[in-house]
């Protein structure tokens, strides 16, 4: 095993900062969504989409949707 990652304190700083840029992409991916809601004239609602909108997307993988009237 090479020499850095015998060191304790180094393997798990490296495993967080792992998991800090994972996350963090995980994070930009879903603003992304709603930026590209946005720019196509819509609105992000949780759930489903009002009676007088209809849905053209996704704002984030957790349930919220871009809705266009």
């Amino acid at each position: 095993m090479p020499v850095i990652l015998q060191s304790q304190p180094l393997l798990t700083l490296l495993c967080r900062l792992m998991m800090t840029l994972f996350l963090s992409t995980e994070f930009s991916k879903a603003q992304n969504l709603t930026v590209r809601c946005k720019l196509q004239g819509g609105h992000c609602f949780f759930g489903s989409c009002p009676s007088n909108r209809r849905r053209i997307g996704r704002c984030s993988p957790n349930g919220y949707f871009c809705c266009q009237r």
